[in-house]
């Protein structure tokens, strides 16, 4: 299974900081089997062991995913939650945040938007902002992960592969959002609608339903992370230019969203996370 793990230590899309941060924990990730990929994204693990050094906070600013994971360590709870747990984790609303502590590892799915409500039938709204153990409704059966990476990894990927048809409506929101995040004009919500196969008020039911947030915090979310990856990457960036790029009215409304939701602004990021 190593041979086609892709160990990430360069700058990515949605994960703070990590040319900074690849001596404190290892990030992975792998594509699903043809049978789970009509639903998932990638897998990924993360692996750290920080017995000996200061606990790390890790950031991440979350796609408009679900993600099912299978965790353990000697930091005993994680997400409010005893471990070893497999775990449900909604759409994170604001920044993601974890402090990483002892030893421990977590192997996931993370979903395409929309793909676990379309996968399991679940109301992904109802999920949006929590951390939840999983039923045993959910995969058919109760299931018990090993504490194994490769062996977790293999059993999550054949249960969720394990199913028998689509789901029309999340094929054609699967196609809309692409053109979402395809295309970097798209900035507005009445953009997005142009592009939509339903009504406006059906387009917005159909992504809190399955996606579990509405199509303006989509189209926030994919500017501020792609904003953020610049930051890190590119050096003199032009922050005004930047703003205009991805859609912002001015430097000043940039600015603002990028504090909010990250607690600094640009040009403090820059100094923090540029590689």
């Amino acid at each position: 299974m190593a041979a086609w793990k892709n160990p990430t230590t360069t700058p990515r899309l949605g994960v703070v900081g990590r040319a900074n941060t690849g001596s404190v924990f290892d990030l992975q990730q792998w594509p699903p089997s043809a049978e789970a990929a009509e639903w998932v994204e990638n897998f990924w693990s993360v692996t750290w062991d920080l017995s000996n050094a200061e606990p790390f906070q890790s950031t991440v600013i979350p796609f408009p995913a679900l993600h099912l994971t299978h965790e353990w360590g000697t930091d005993d709870v994680r997400h409010g939650h005893r471990l070893p747990a497999t775990l449900v984790h909604g759409v994170v609303e604001q920044v993601f945040t974890n402090t990483l502590s002892a030893t421990g590892a977590v192997v996931g799915a993370r979903f395409r938007p929309g793909g676990f409500a379309a996968r399991f039938g679940r109301d992904a709204g109802a999920l949006t902002g929590r951390v939840l153990p999983v039923d045993d409704e959910l995969l058919g059966a109760p299931m018990a992960f090993a504490d194994d990476i490769e062996q977790a990894a293999a059993a999550m990927d054949d249960a969720i592969g394990d199913h028998p048809g689509s789901d029309p409506t999340y094929r054609e929101l699967l196609a809309l959002l692409d053109r979402v995040s395809a295309d970097a004009q798209l900035h507005r919500v009445e953009q997005v609608m142009a592009q939509s196969p339903w009504s406006e008020r059906t387009t917005q039911r159909i992504f809190r339903r399955y996606v579990g947030v509405p199509v303006k915090w989509v189209l926030c979310r994919y500017r501020l992370q792609h904003a953020a990856l610049q930051i890190e990457t590119v050096p003199d960036l032009d922050f005004a230019a930047l703003a205009v790029q991805l859609g912002w009215y001015d430097q000043a409304h940039f600015i603002n969203d990028f504090r909010a939701m990250l607690g600094c602004t640009p040009g403090e990021y820059a100094g923090r996370h540029r590689g």
